[in-house]
């Protein structure tokens, strides 16, 4: 019997590395992750909101990173036909998964780096605080 048989893990079904590789790529670029957290603590949530909320974001890179995530299903853009015209995001029920995966693997992280480090304070990024 192998290691791996002896966790006891489910089958699960085989995926393409490349897709996988591709997605945390896209995921994981610069400012994904604070755009993510801050819409997790308050949407639906206005541009500048975020801006202000995401200390040395600028303008443009939110703008990509809002786009970003709006082609893959994660945040929905939304336009209210009003004057001057009202712009929100909210995450999507995609987001809220993705978002939720985001928070198990920092108490994972947290759980594993705290076993591995005695007595040193642990930098991490948790999705359950917000400043």
């Amino acid at each position: 019997m192998t290691k791996l048989e002896t966790l006891n893990l489910p089958d699960v079904p085989s995926v393409d590395p490349t897709d996988v590789s591709a997605t945390l790529n896209d995921l994981t670029k610069r400012w994904t992750l604070p755009v993510l957290q801050s819409l997790g603590a308050k949407e639906p949530a206005r541009f500048n909101e975020l801006k202000r909320k995401i200390e040395g974001i600028s303008a443009t890179s939110l703008s990509e990173r809002l786009a970003g995530l709006e082609k893959k299903g994660i945040v929905e853009r939304m336009v209210y036909p009003e004057t001057p015209p009202r712009v929100e995001y909210i995450m999507t029920k995609k987001g809220w998964e993705f978002y939720n995966l985001l928070n198990e693997f920092a108490d994972w992280a947290a759980k594993w780096e705290q076993e591995n480090v005695s007595h040193q304070e642990v930098n991490q990024f948790n999705f359950r605080q917000v400043n």
